[in-house]
């Protein structure tokens, strides 16, 4: 083309100049004649390079487009058919739009995002049920969330950049309105309160194998009851502290193995529940730690899992602390039909480190084995009054007591779910340590919990049951059975609004309790053997 130009150019030129009279022609005309042609000349160049421009521009687009086209929409029959969804506890949403942790125009793909998938206390399980995140095997839930957004990220043809990182940001608040009574009437109590306030910030990268968890959340207690603040004033202590902090090294698209350490809720018992209240298998079981953690996960619709781990403990039978206190878990799970189950067991060497053993808030009576000193004004026989210091709880043992937990969550289609939890100690403690009526306590609890999901609602909504129960557990504050009731909506996104109906009937009047030698708590009778507590709560999730 640009051969064609330049010779239409040099005939204009050849023309013009023939087609001048020459005997009228001045040297002046001369001149001005070529001075056009030159112009016209350069012009017709500028255009030849436009073109040219303008071809090879088409012929890169033509090409790009015959690449990529083929593979979007493979891409998009991947994404829709054949990229699977994390299974249980971990479920993404499978509506609305995909959440990918990158941005594709920002230099090097890193940046800090938010959405609420990290410490949620709200899943969709495989049978679209509302259920609370137990808050153990979080390093687990975490690479699973990491290998769903790796496929997606090569779905797209975008793999993740192995030298960047993403920070992931979520977070709960949630606030309730109670009220509680006993069968007589008496003693009737009610409260507004903040419950819940935490900021979860996942760290990916910047390598493939390795991920953190940093949570900070804020402490709903008395100053007084903890030693954080000495004050009564709850709004005077509502200090920030870190909850969990780990680091997660493993890659499930790689490898089914994993480690992690930190602190973290160790993986004893999961605790899985609808309910607003803890289950008492939680308050008996669940032990927070600053643990080493070995794992194996399968990948698959069936799969096994295992995992070990090891922690100082804060309670310890000698005279000295050191790396005392571990366990194994193991489990199964599987589809069948319209059958979606899982199963497992495990084992701790010390059930005294759980959080509800290490404090009850019952002070000055024993408080747990991790109670604070309490001041206590003494008169004496001369009418002298003196502050003395109370230790309402005591960290030497005697000697280590195990504890076994057995659970299954079986999921009927799409609308009914069945949860059972049991733990228990695999002996008594020494009549030195805990006592329930003077003889060594052996701490059990059992949880039972059915939710149904009522289908085409409105409103997301499932109602669910529960039963538990206790034995020898009257020094750490449970009752010796519980009934409980609730109905959870989901108005908005991400938030989730509940109403429970909860009756505890505690120990009988000639029970009693002791610990660390104080103290426990007594059974009541009459009236006051039964507690009635309504409860609503709305969670805002982010």
């Amino acid at each position: 083309m640009k051969q064609k130009l330049l010779l239409l150019a040099s005939s204009m030129c050849v023309m013009n100049v023939l087609s001048t009279p020459v005997v009228a022609s001045t040297a002046n005309q001369q001149a001005e004649k070529i001075s056009q042609l030159e112009q016209q000349l350069n012009s017709l160049q500028h255009e030849v390079s436009s073109l040219k421009k303008q071809n090879k521009s088409s012929h890169s687009s033509a090409k790009h487009s015959n690449h990529k086209k083929p593979a979007q929409a493979a891409n998009t029959q991947n994404q829709a058919a054949s990229r699977d969804q994390i299974e249980g506890p971990t479920d993404l949403p499978k509506s609305g739009p995909l959440y990918l942790p990158v941005d594709f125009d920002v230099p090097g793909q890193s940046f800090v995002s938010s959405g609420p998938y990290i410490g949620i206390p709200l899943e969709f399980s495989g049978s679209n049920l509302i259920v609370n995140s137990p808050s153990v095997n979080e390093d687990v839930t975490l690479l699973k969330l990491r290998k769903n957004i790796i496929q997606r990220l090569e779905s797209y043809g975008r793999p993740e950049d192995a030298n960047g990182s993403h920070i992931l940001l979520s977070g709960t608040i949630q606030g309730q309105g109670l009220f509680s009574n006993n069968d007589g009437g008496t003693n009737g109590q009610s409260d507004i309160n903040l419950t819940t306030a935490a900021l979860d910030a996942y760290v990916l990268g910047p390598s493939r194998w390795t991920s953190g968890l940093l949570e900070l959340s804020y402490d709903n207690n008395l100053g007084t009851e903890t030693g954080s603040f000495s004050s009564n004033n709850r709004t005077q202590n509502s200090r920030v502290f870190v909850n969990k902090a780990f680091v997660v090294i493993g890659d499930f698209m790689r490898s089914p193995f994993y480690a992690s350490f930190g602190q973290m809720f160790v993986p004893f018992g999961v605790f899985s529940t609808t309910m607003v209240s803890s289950p008492i298998t939680q308050i008996l079981g669940r032990v927070q730690a600053r643990a080493i953690l070995l794992g194996y996960q399968q990948q698959a619709d069936n799969y096994f899992y295992a995992s070990t781990y090891i922690f100082r403990g804060a309670s310890h039978p000698s005279s000295t602390t050191h790396v005392n206190n571990g366990g194994i878990n193991v489990g199964y799970g599987f589809k069948m039909n319209q059958v979606n189950a899982k199963v497992g067991a495990g084992v701790i060497a010390n059930i005294a480190d759980s959080q509800g053993m290490q404090f009850t808030g019952n002070q000055p009576l024993f408080a747990g084995f991790g109670g604070p000193t309490v001041e206590q004004v003494v008169t004496t026989s001369g009418n002298t009054a003196n502050i003395v210091n109370i230790n309402t709880g005591n960290e030497k043992l005697v000697h280590r007591v195990p504890a076994y937990d057995l659970r299954a969550l079986l999921g009927f289609g799409d609308n009914i779910q069945v949860i059972g939890e049991y733990i228990t100690a695999s002996t008594n403690f020494n009549p030195n340590d805990m006592t329930f009526n003077s003889h060594g306590a052996r701490p059990q609890a059992l949880t039972l919990e059915g939710i149904y999901n009522i289908p085409k609602f409105y409103y997301h909504t499932s109602v669910a049951v529960a039963y538990a129960m206790s034995k020898n557990a009257l020094a750490i504050g449970l009752p010796a059975k519980r009934y409980s009731f609730v109905v959870n909506q989901s108005w908005w996104k991400d938030t989730l609004q509940s109403l429970e109906l909860r009756r505890d009937i505690n120990y009988g009047g000639s029970s009693y309790s002791s610990g660390s030698n104080i103290a426990g708590p007594s059974g009541k009778s009459g009236s006051s053997q039964a507690v009635n507590m309504v409860t609503f709560q709305f969670s805002y999730f982010f």
